[in-house]
């Protein structure tokens, strides 16, 4: 423990002060017996002065002792009080070698990973991670062991009784060691929860889907029977009908794409897909808006008629919900650009529009689920808060990444990486 370092070091320091006193004393003792059998003047007059010197030494050593105990009672505090906190500390603690052996646990990383603290040490911390969609083991390795630091990183954990728990793993350099301390906090019962909010969303959507459809069929007949005498009224309201009809439709289906991304049961298909098709078709689905609004479309395909493999429903989920929002919230007689790019082995994929934009400080929360900007509320405009959720969940079922660049009042920029294949 510290404290006993302390106490040794302390100890030490006093026992040097007193061995130079000692040897300085020693050496005026010679001296003087020197000076008395040789009933010599001359070494007396050296006794004084070495005496004289042993004393500021023996002095000088004392104050420079005490500065350092000083010195180092300040920084055993210091260790002492992070010891203190490391051992009674909620949340988990390991400390690593820089090739990922736990060295040592608190009594939390017992409670949470099961055995005791000798169970631990010499293992290797990567075994206890489990491979999953949203972890590669190696490329969390070499982050770890490059010494990069990870904040709040959600993964899936065995036990030692081979249980699985979730937790939220933060990684830092410890103590200039080379040594890593790892921080471990169990979000197991909050995954839980999830998953079954999850499981009852799919299940309830699944069960307003037919009740939905019906009402939908029956507008339709409705429309048709009345076609030739239908009222100015009554057309307004059966067109109300049918928008809501279509706005649940929309919400249904939002919450099974949620849902089945959540909890991994969507079974992504690799298709061939034709890029340059793919674009004019969502193109097309937004015709009408963009002349209404009088949007300029400003459409690059580099190069045009790029074939790539991928799931084609995903990909349309990405790129029409980036279309519909810069649509939604670009000006009137605004640009719009939509473009895509191979680089290397990826396609870059950039919706950017000249809109309300974002405002600062929300980026970081955008794509989160059921957020919607403050200035999109305000802006009268209907929306859930999951598209870009949505969005974001199938980028990384695609295995790529999404970025976003915005200012409040200068629009929004979308940019989307996928690989080209084996996704």
């Amino acid at each position: 423990m510290p404290s006993i370092r302390k106490v040794r070091i302390i100890r030490f320091i006093e026992k040097t002060t007193l061995v130079v006193l000692i040897v300085w004393i020693g050496v005026l003792a010679t001296v003087y017996g020197l000076g008395y059998i040789s009933n010599n003047e001359l070494y007396a007059s050296i006794g004084v002065v070495i005496l004289l010197l042993a004393l500021l030494l023996y002095i000088q050593t004392s104050v420079d002792t005490w500065l350092v105990v000083l010195i180092s009672q300040n920084s055993f505090a210091e260790e002492d009080v992070f010891d203190s906190l490391y051992e009674r500390s909620p949340v988990a603690y390991l400390t690593l070698s820089t090739k990922g052996k736990i060295l040592n646990t608190n009594p939390s990383a017992v409670k949470l990973l099961g055995g005791n603290t000798k169970t631990f040490k010499g293992l290797n911390f990567y075994s206890f991670i489990e491979e999953s969609g949203d972890i590669d083991v190696e490329v969390f390795k070499g982050k770890v062991e490059g010494g990069v630091t990870i904040n709040d990183k959600e993964v899936q954990m065995k036990t030692i009784d081979q249980q699985t728990v979730w937790a939220m793993v933060s990684v830092f350099p410890y103590r200039n060691s080379g040594e890593r301390l790892v921080s471990l906090v169990d979000v197991t019962e909050q995954k839980n929860v999830d998953t079954a909010k999850s499981e009852f969303v799919a299940l309830a959507t699944h069960q307003l889907r037919t009740p939905i459809a019906a009402i939908r069929w029956n507008v339709e007949l409705l429309e048709r029977s009345l076609k030739e005498i239908k009222t100015e009224a009554q057309d307004r309201y059966l067109t109300k009908i049918e928008r809501n009809v279509l706005r649940m439709i929309n919400l249904i289906n939002d919450f099974l794409s949620v849902s089945k991304l959540e909890m991994g049961t969507y079974a992504a298909e690799e298709v061939e897909l034709n890029l340059t098709e793919f674009f004019s078709s969502i193109e097309e689905e937004f015709t009408e808006k963009i002349i209404e609004k009088q949007i300029t479309l400003n459409r690059q395909d580099q190069p045009p008629q790029t074939i790539i493999r991928t799931d084609s429903r995903l990909i349309h989920i990405v790129v029409s919900n980036l279309m519909s929002n810069a649509v939604k919230y670009s000006k009137n007689n605004s640009a719009l650009t939509f473009s895509y790019e191979l680089v290397g082995d990826k396609v870059q994929i950039i919706v950017a529009d000249d809109g309300i934009g974002i405002p600062e400080g929300e980026l970081d929360k955008l794509f989160t689920k059921f957020y919607r900007a403050s200035n999109a509320q305000s802006h009268q405009t209907e929306g859930t808060g999951l598209g870009l959720y949505i969005v974001k969940q199938s980028v990384e079922q695609l295995g790529g990444e999404i970025s976003v660049e915005s200012r409040e009042n200068d629009g929004a920029k979308f940019v989307v990486q996928i690989p080209t294949t084996n996704f």
